[in-house]
């Protein structure tokens, strides 16, 4: 396919298969610029399929990269008369769909007439309708590329009656619409179904009255004038299809689809054809019947189950496939009393599990109480020392080593054996003698070890036995100290040979070169005698490797080279060697054994979350798993059960080369030993395997279980489950054959069968051991697991608490109210007006306090003196004022309590905290000159105005006297300033009525309920725009404030979405050669969605843990993308899961705040001086006046290019249609932009058909409650269903909706207004939208006054691309530019629709007389514009030049801070400045006048 056709498909979101587009290609792209659309000319040898051909056509709508709007017309070389009866066929099936009456065109299929297409219908009425749709025909094929196709329309009279006669005959058999089908009991459309059912597999092409049992996984609906269409995706998990109903009856059609739920399964008849509009077989379902479910759960009706100790989750990253939650209601129904999660390396199924088991248990006592048991099974290494066994003194250099090697019949010491020992003697670098000698096995040599060593069965006939050479060569190596590369294999098969022999105890002293490699050169992609041979310049032979003798003389070889280096390092013993092992590269080389370990209790589980944040921190390696070293599990078993895992555990995997002794010895480590059955690990049996057979397998077990009783452990039958059900085993096998971390899965191995583990019941289990005796088959199957169960307590793992454990702050009471009050008598003088003590006393302590102090007077003054005066004195003394009016009889304690519980507000609910923490953030950004911007609706307290947390005052709108403090909430008689403004930067102009000065504007009319509730039943989310040049710091400030170990980054986890588990099935298809339904691919992706692949991090969000708890308390901590270089450690668990525990802050980066800080650096003003009613900045949202310029100048209809939140071609398109003229009116504007369903579809709707001003339509959350506040409807009615509708419950639970709709109309709501409540989605707090608007005024300011500043900042903080020739040139430059780059369309790069951008501004720019001049060497800065006042240019900055990134730039001006550069040499050395840039410069006219070199400095 051509490239440029490629892209084209890129650019519009072309998904579909594109194998048949390859001979596609574009003749041309035409701009048409009456209507900005882009005609994008295609060409292709022969009609393509229609299917294909709409798909292509409906991605064009997308737009070129979303932007550009995009048209086809299709050419082809050669249409034939089949390729338009063809397409005419599909479009009469489209149509009928739409239009049932025409179903008499699918009776007689179209066919030609010389060159004109015949269509035959069955009536008059038909043919009116068709020849309708004939228009819209003909200008659809031309557009498909068929040519001018003409076309008759003929009525046949037979043809109606034979219709009517085939309808009447097969009534019985076919699905009419006009039937009106009874729901009644089980049938639900048609008839009651009787007759076989047939597999849904077995169905390959058309078939009539079928019948299926089958559950639903999906609904579709489509909903016509004249047709209702249910299409269900159905399977019986043999395989899936299509099947759909068609109801004329909207009433019947509602009712069947009411019936209908994902999940359930029904019994459906009807006909199987090739849909073409589906592309596959779909059935028409005639009749339709509820069934009982055929996913029966296993029932496990033993008297005494058995519990699985072994389960991996969905969060056993790209292995397991059961969902947590399933998994304990499986369990449960399966009648199972516990289960035990042990994913790999994690907990993160932890909070569903804990949440699954508190809602199964409700209402349960005792024995009907379901467990779950909390583990995990880690990767544990041995951190013991592996580069010497059996040390003793020798030195590296001087002594005499035994450097061998062995081959062996296979992998496995217990059950293979050598086959060739050879080995030398080393002294100085010096080979002093050889050994090597074959041994005749007595069987023959598996295939692939012949394949690996080149030894063969006729090579080893007639040698000596292996019990004689073995003799031979301990004799010849004498007492001299060895050496082997990855001793380990080498010595277990000396030590197998030594005690199968009765030579006594292998005890040589052996160095391990692998393990010295590793020591001295960690930084090695691997360390394979191979390669130590090649890195370290020793003569190799690939052909001779794998040899014994060979490579025993290539090892001593590479011995001495390393035993020099380590001689280098003053390491001249074997003890120094010992002592300067690298403990952290041991462990980072070690090969890992899995290890389970289950919580007992709540202790135990602290102790697991400490296991897993140190193995997922200390012992995290790039590109590799997590890991723990065994005495750090020692440390930290307390209250914790070890289990020898699964057969990567140590236990199974060494005992085939231990004795029993050592065996005993290994156990010791572990409070009980696994076992799988044999199914688990069929992969390892057979041919070249582990096992030769099951009998081998199963001794294997056996000896496993005799050597862990005789030590003295229990033995537990686990089943390592991966999958819930047998049919489960399609999903894990689908995400195996996936890469995780660039790695394959052990079982994604060519010939390999995954075995199926799923949870077993406790018959299987004990049909899988049946080799055993049967009380030794019970005693691990059911007694022993249920043993382990009952030494486990049930777990509160996430801690039930009503508010989150908020860190403390020493007199945070006291500090908190100190700065209310100060700042509030600051604004609003001494005493306080009485409407300001109301609202902080509410905001602070609920109603308690005012209604204790109106029960002390009955003059409001007086009442409200009181409580100014009780808050100052503080807490202790609200809660006496509150406890003298409590009624109730009771302790002066019980008072108390009763007191201090009819507090609410900030205070009353203990979230003072929370306040001051966020007031210590801001403060600390704006000491360091940067201004913060509120996110939320935290401006929906006052408080926080007044402590500095935001800006935005949520008072209604008032004046305020900045010189004599006098306040006013009303205009001159006396009505409410608020019922006229929303906003009070829109209240015209005010002089002080008591001393003349100019007063100031303020108030956003917010109700505090909108962010902590009626009740404080709402915990405060303050969240923070910080600059994103001082985000970092922000975050670093929590360190200071909280401590290290007491903030954390909010973890996230990543999981397999359905669009990426499609693509995984595709490729699991074609991988195994399956060719599958596209439907069945849909399904198998749900089963596979949700798996975990990765971890992240809430890009602002930090955990604060309180200093009187731990982490551990909550979660673990791990590093984020599991990356070992990251500053910052997260929650283990999702900060979702503990979101009502702990606080988290939002310290989020933002552009704005860098922009004004900038502004604020270059001019020296105090931004926060803005006026916020400035007419001239007003004007931009209506025109481009107050720039100068025209329209047509800037190319943009508004002034807003380049105003935060109103310069996108959304906003200006909203600003264009809303036409705003007040402050209000943009806070209501940025609400619908940030909203779902608000704008479009809705308030835009409403305002272009003149149903209401825009003024009066719902744009922020906040607009809901205090809009039927005035209408009257209570205050807390209003705050419900302001609740509701913000998040678009009203269309989700209509039946409610329905109730407050009622309750609305008896307040006169209009029913345009209750409509629009019922389509949002989603609402913007109106708070938040405030202080976005306020932030982007003050930009917009500078930008009208001030343009030089604004576009010198603008462009320093938000342009990344830059086009410096054309900048630099002027208006008509970068105009042809902008051009150039929108005829490219689809052929724009990502960088050049970025450049667009930028030149979008810069064109505005020069047309309002800003230059741009070049990059000079002595003015530039590294990164930003710098002005030039004197002729209103901005110079370019070094990092504009395309190629010269930002840390170049900055060295360049840390150079030129230092010393001036003298020449172009000069210039490149110092600033380190590639020969490339170098180059673009000098053309570009940079360098002129400078010398090339800086030899005449010398003179």
């Amino acid at each position: 396919m051509a490239e440029d056709v490629v892209r084209f498909l890129d650019s519009i979101s072309f998904l579909e298969d594109r194998s048949l587009l390859k001979d596609l290609n574009i003749e041309k792209v035409l701009l048409h610029k009456a209507t900005e659309v882009f005609e994008v000319v295609l060409v292709h040898p022969k009609v393509l399929p229609y299917s294909l051909v709409t798909a292509l056509f409906k991605a064009s709508e997308n737009g070129i990269k979303n932007k550009e709007k995009c048209q086809i017309t299709l050419k082809y070389q050669e249409v034939t008369k089949e390729d338009i009866l063809n397409y005419v066929t599909e479009l009469i099936q489209e149509w009928v769909l739409k239009k049932p009456s025409l179903v008499g065109l699918l009776e007689n299929k179209p066919l030609f007439e010389e060159d004109t297409v015949l269509l035959q219908v069955g009536n008059k009425t038909e043919e009116r309708e068709v020849n309708l749709l004939l228009k819209n025909w003909i200008d659809l094929l031309k557009q498909f590329g068929l040519g001018n196709v003409s076309f008759k329309v003929e009525c046949n009279s037979e043809l109606q009656k034979s219709i009517q006669e085939e309808i009447k005959k097969d009534k019985e058999e076919r699905e009419v619409v006009e039937t009106k089908p009874k729901i009644e009991g089980n049938l639900l459309l048609g008839k009651e179904i009787t007759g076989e059912t047939t597999a849904i597999n077995n169905v390959m092409g058309d078939a009539k009255n079928v019948i299926f049992e089958a559950y639903i996984f999906g609904i579709d609906t489509l909903e016509r004038e004249n047709i209702n269409i249910i299409t269900l995706k159905i399977s019986d998990k043999t395989n899936s299809i299509l099947a759909k109903i068609f109801k004329k009856d909207k009433k019947e059609y509602q009712a069947i689809l009411g019936s209908l739920k994902s999940g359930n399964w029904y019994r459906f008849q009807g006909n199987v054809e090739f849909d073409n509009f589906a592309k596959d077989l779909v059935m028409s379902i005639r009749n339709l019947e509820k069934m009982d479910s055929k996913d029966e759960v296993e029932k496990d009706d033993a008297e005494i189950p058995r519990v699985e100790l072994h389960t991996h989750t969905m969060m056993s990253a790209m292995d397991g496939v059961i969902d947590a939650k399933s998994l304990v209601k499986y369990a449960s129904k399966m009648g199972q009393k516990a289960i035990a999660v042990t994913d790999h390396n994690c907990v993160q199924a932890f909070p569903d599990l804990y949440h699954a088991v508190c809602d199964l248990n409700k209402g349960k006592e005792g024995k009907d109480r379901f467990k779950v048991l909390y583990g995990a099974e880690m990767n544990v290494v041995n951190n013991d020392v592996d580069i010497i066994f059996n040390p003793q003194e020798y030195n590296l250099l001087t002594d005499t080593y035994v450097v061998f090697d062995t081959e062996t019949t296979g992998f496995y010491a217990g059950s293979d054996q050598m086959i060739e020992i050879g080995a030398v003697k080393i002294k100085d670098g010096k080979i002093l003698d050889r050994f090597d000698e074959l041994i005749d096995p007595h069987r023959p040599l598996p295939k692939k070890i012949t394949e690996l060593t080149f030894i063969t069965d006729e090579m080893l006939a007639g040698k000596d036995s292996e019990e004689n050479v073995t003799k031979r060569f301990l004799e010849w190596a004498e007492d001299y100290p060895m050496v082997a590369h990855n001793a380990k294999f080498d010595i277990s098969f000396m030590k197998a040979a030594c005690n199968k022999y009765g030579f006594g105890e292998f005890k040589k002293c052996v160095l391990d070169t692998m393990s010295i490699a590793r020591m001295l050169h960690p930084e090695w992609p691997n360390h394979k005698l191979q390669t130590l041979t090649k890195r370290l310049d020793v003569p190799w032979d690939e052909d001779k490797h794998h040899r014994a003798d060979y490579d025993a003389e290539g090892t001593a070889l590479a011995f001495y080279k390393m035993a020099k280096s380590l001689d280098d390092q003053n390491i001249s013993t074997t003890t120094e060697l010992l002592n300067n092992i690298d403990t952290d590269s041991l462990v980072r080389f070690s090969f890992p054994f899995h290890a389970t370990m289950i919580a007992k209790n709540r202790d135990g589980l602290k102790n697991l979350f400490k296991i897993v944040s140190i193995a997922n921190t200390k012992y995290l390696y790039k590109n590799e798993q997590p890991k723990i070293p065994r005495n750090e599990v020692a440390n930290l078993r307390e209250n914790l059960l070890i289990g020898s895992g699964c057969i990567n555990g140590e236990i199974f995997d060494k005992a085939g080369s231990k004795e029993d002794e050592e065996l005993v010895n290994m156990m010791s480590f572990y409070d009980y030993i696994e076992v799988q059955p044999v199914s688990a690990f069929t992969h390892l049996i057979g041919p070249n395997s582990k096992f030769p057979n099951v009998y081998a397998a199963e001794e294997y077990l056996k000896r496993i279980i005799r050597i862990a009783k005789e030590a003295g452990k229990p033995v537990v039958a686990t089943g390592d489950v991966h999958n819930l059900r047998k049919d489960d085993k399609i999903y894990r096998e689908i995400i195996i054959n996936q890469k995780f971390n660039g790695k394959l899965h052990p079982l994604n191995r060519r010939g390999i069968e995954v075995p199926n583990m799923y949870l077993k019941t406790t018959k299987e289990m004990l049909e899988d051991f049946s080799f055993l005796p049967p009380e030794i088959a019970y005693e691990i199957v059911v007694e022993n697991p249920n043993k382990i169960k009952d030494m486990c307590e049930e777990i509160e793992v996430i801690i039930d608490t009503p508010k989150p454990f908020a860190p403390r702050i020493p007199n945070s009471v006291e500090t908190m109210t100190e700065l209310v009050y100060n700042k509030a008598k600051e604004l609003y003088g001494e005493p306080l007006p009485v409407n300001i003590e109301e609202r902080l006393a509410k905001e602070l302590y609920g109603d308690a306090l005012i209604n204790a102090c109106k029960e002390e007077t009955s003059d409001e003054k007086e009442a409200f003196l009181l409580v100014h005066n009780t808050i100052l004195q503080g807490k202790k003394a609200v809660i006496e004022m509150v406890k003298k009016h409590i009624e109730e009889d009771g302790s002066e304690e019980e008072k108390e309590r009763l007191a201090e519980k009819k507090l609410g507000g900030i205070i009353g609910a203990n979230y003072d905290v929370i306040y001051l923490i966020a007031q210590k953030l801001v403060k600390h950004s704006n000491d360091e000159g940067f201004l913060v911007g509120s996110r939320g609706s935290v401006g929906s307290s006052f408080v926080a105005n007044m402590m500095g947390i935001t800006e935005v005052n949520s008072l209604e709108a008032h004046y305020r006297c900045p010189k004599c403090k006098y306040s006013t909430f009303v205009d001159d008689e006396g009505n409410p300033l608020g019922q006229t403004y929303s906003c009070g930067f829109d209240l015209p102009d005010k002089k002080c009525p008591k001393c003349g000065e100019k007063m100031a504007k303020d108030g956003h009319d917010i109700p505090f309920a909108t962010f902590l509730g009626f009740n404080a039943d709402k915990v405060p989310d303050i969240d923070l725009n910080f600059s994103d040049l001082n985000q970092a710091s922000a975050h670093e400030y929590t360190k200071v404030l909280f401590g290290v170990d007491n903030v954390y980054r909010a973890g996230t986890i990543g999981t397999v979405a359905e669009k990426t588990a499609y693509g995984y099935v595709r490729g699991y298809c074609e991988a195994k050669n399956i060719i599958m339904r596209n439907i069945e691919v849909e399904r198998l992706a749900i089963g596979c969605t949700g798996c975990k692949r990765t971890t992240g991090q809430h890009p602002g969000g930090i955990v604060v843990i309180p200093d009187y708890m731990e982490v551990f308390d909550f979660t673990p901590f791990q590093y984020p993308a599991e990356d070992p270089t990251s500053a910052w450690r997260t929650t283990h668990f999702d900060y979702h899961a503990i979101d009502a525990d702990v606080l988290k802050l939002d310290i989020l980066g933002h552009t704005d705040p860098t922009q004004l800080r900038m502004i604020q650096e270059l001019t020296g003003d105090d931004v926060t001086k803005v006026p916020l009613d400035d007419k001239g900045v007003m004007a931009l949202f209506t025109g481009t006046k107050s720039l100068g310029v025209t329209k047509e100048q800037i190319m943009c209809d508004t002034g807003t290019l380049g105003v935060p939140e109103f310069g996108t071609p959304f906003t200006i398109q909203l600003v264009k249609d809303a036409k705003p003229t007040t402050f209000a009116e943009l806070v209501k504007i940025s609400g619908l932009a940030h909203g779902t369903d608000v704008w479009l579809n809705n308030a835009q709707e409403l305002i272009q058909k003149n149903i209401c001003p825009f003024k009066e339509v719902i744009g922020c959350r906040d607009d809901i409650m205090v809009g039927l506040m005035k209408k009257g409807v209570p205050a807390s009615k209003a705050f419900k269903i302001m609740e509701f509708v913000r998040k678009g419950k009203a269309s989700k639970d209509p039946a409610q909706w329905n109730e407050y709709a009622e309750e609305l109309r008896k307040y006169n709501v209009p029913e345009w207004y209750i409509k629009s409540c019922q389509k949002i989605k989603y609402m913007f707090p109106k708070a938040h939208a405030a202080a976005y608007v306020t932030s982007a005024f003050r930009i917009a300011w500078y930008k009208v006054h001030k343009p030089l500043v604004y576009y010198a900042s603008y462009f320093s903080t938000r342009f990344q691309d830059f086009d410096i020739d054309s900048m630099v040139k002027g208006y008509d430059a970068i105009r042809s530019k902008m051009l150039e780059l929108q005829s490219k369309g689809y052929d724009m790069t990502n960088k050049e629709s970025s450049l667009l951008e930028t030149l979008k501004l810069a064109l505005e720019a020069t047309a309002r007389g800003v230059k741009f001049k070049m990059i000079d060497i002595e003015k530039s800065d590294g990164n930003n514009f710098v002005m030039d006042e004197s002729d209103n240019s901005l110079i370019m900055p070094f990092r504009s030049l395309d190629g010269l990134g930002d840390s170049v730039a900055s060295k360049i001006i840390e150079e030129r801070k230092e010393k001036a550069f003298y020449s172009i040499e000069d210039f490149q050395i110092r600033g380190k400045v590639n020969q490339t840039t170098i180059d673009k410069m000098r053309a570009m006219g940079i360098f002129e006048g400078m010398p090339e070199t800086s030899q005449l400095s010398l003179f």
